[in-house]
């Protein structure tokens, strides 16, 4: 069988909540749920991710989000709140996080302490206190879910020692989890590749967590390719994000991509008061009068724009956004998240052409990294090699992959 990686949307952690609690409908009758049966089936996308750093305590959270048997609902079990601190860490929170991950998800992360925050440079702490969550998880899980071991680390000598620590645990596969960098990312793989991991009959999943720039969608989609070749599909790749909710906190609506500059055409929906503030000299105006009966433009002609007009960006009052934006936002939200799914669709078509096509329609240097995993997976036992060879291609390229816009202010935006 031949997979297609999968994005998981990560919209559990923001006022989005309320709307899918809610089953809150758009102007004309539409659920805002883009995952639920009712949905028009032909943009339905049956994937999210919820979080037990926020949720843990709500033991029906999916029943409450609508998520039902046919929605594939992966777990992320709150570590990164913890070593920021947004949880304080003691053994009976572990026992509650288990139970709320095998109630409410599929597939989920291992209570891993991430090397981060309050845990920055205790890399030996992190490891010994995520070793004894694993244990723990290994020796009480049902089979409910299934849980994927997770690898840590912020350069690699970090991740040679936790994988070489954890690899022996009987998990279903692999979360990769920390690396900001290219560089660190193609480590992991290289490693895993040289140690026959993927070759493991158990490893069902490997899931990346929270990248989704679009140069990481043509690395996703390269590498499920050759997981399927290499393990006759019996590998699931995939990755999540909070992307397409945590733009339009800052006003950004996503129109298109262009995959030569890997960018996103971006359109720009400020608050009405930026507008009234804005000269418009030609008439001698000090406003800009906008037709509110247009459509906001749409790509792709998602749901959540087919009658998505000015109007629902509302305006600006003293007590703040008018009523009519709680439905602007959550429509900007629903759409950029079918635009990341199409995305997707779009990549898995021009990484399945010719070689020679994908060359003219990407960045030279990406091309390079995806050769490189052509590379790695046509010799496994020298795919170590590879990446020293390809190592300035991969710091020259990859930047930092995790978005670092404000969780504080997503979370604070949308009022239901």
């Amino acid at each position: 069988m031949s997979k297609k990686f999968i994005y998981y949307p990560s919209l559990s952690a923001g006022s989005m909540v309320s709307a899918f609690k809610k089953d809150t409908k758009f102007s004309d009758g539409t659920t805002m749920r883009f995952f639920s049966k009712e949905y028009p089936e032909e943009w339905r996308h049956p994937y999210f991710l919820i979080t037990a750093g926020h949720h843990y305590k709500k033991m029906d959270f999916r029943q409450q989000m609508g998520l039902d048997d046919e929605v594939l609902v992966f777990g992320d079990s709150g570590g990164f709140q913890i070593a920021t601190g947004a949880l304080k860490w003691d053994t009976t929170i572990r026992e509650k996080i288990f139970h709320w991950l095998e109630a409410n998800s599929d597939v989920a992360a291992n209570l891993d302490i991430p090397p981060r925050v309050t845990f920055e440079n205790r890399f030996q702490d992190s490891m010994d206190i995520s070793f004894d969550n694993f244990k723990w998880f290994e020796t009480h899980q049902s089979g409910k879910t299934k849980f994927l071991n997770v690898i840590q680390g912020t350069y690699n000598e970090e991740y040679n020692t936790w994988y070489h620590k954890f690899k022996d645990f009987a998990f279903n596969g692999w979360c990769i989890g920390g690396p900001k960098r290219l560089v660190d990312f193609m480590y992991v793989i290289a490693l895993m590749l040289q140690e026959r991991e993927f070759e493991k009959k158990h490893v069902e999943f490997i899931h990346l967590l929270g990248i989704s720039k679009i140069s990481d969608f043509f690395i996703l989609s390269t590498l499920q390719k050759l997981l399927n070749d290499l393990t006759g599909g019996r590998v699931q790749l995939s990755t999540d994000s909070s992307s397409p909710g945590q733009y339009p906190v800052y006003g950004t609506y996503l129109h298109s991509t262009n995959y030569k500059t890997q960018t996103f055409t971006e359109l720009y929906f400020p608050k009405n008061a930026e507008y009234r503030r804005k000269s418009h000299a030609r008439q001698g105006k000090s406003t800009i009068e906008i037709d509110k009966s247009k459509h906001v433009p749409c790509s792709i002609d998602c749901p959540a724009c087919r009658d998505f007009t000015y109007e629902y960006l509302g305006g600006q009052t003293p007590e703040g956004l008018c009523r009519n934006s709680q439905e602007g936002m959550p429509r900007m939200v629903v759409h950029n998240t079918h635009l990341y799914v199409n995305m997707a669709k779009d990549v898995d078509k021009l990484v399945d052409s010719h070689v020679e096509l994908l060359e003219t329609a990407i960045p030279s240097e990406l091309f390079n990294v995806i050769l490189s995993l052509h590379d790695m997976f046509a010799d496994p036992d020298n795919a170590m090699h590879v990446y020293e060879t390809y190592k300035k291609t991969y710091k020259k390229f990859g930047g930092d992959s995790i978005s670092t816009t404000d969780a504080h202010k997503f979370n604070e935006f949308f009022k239901f």
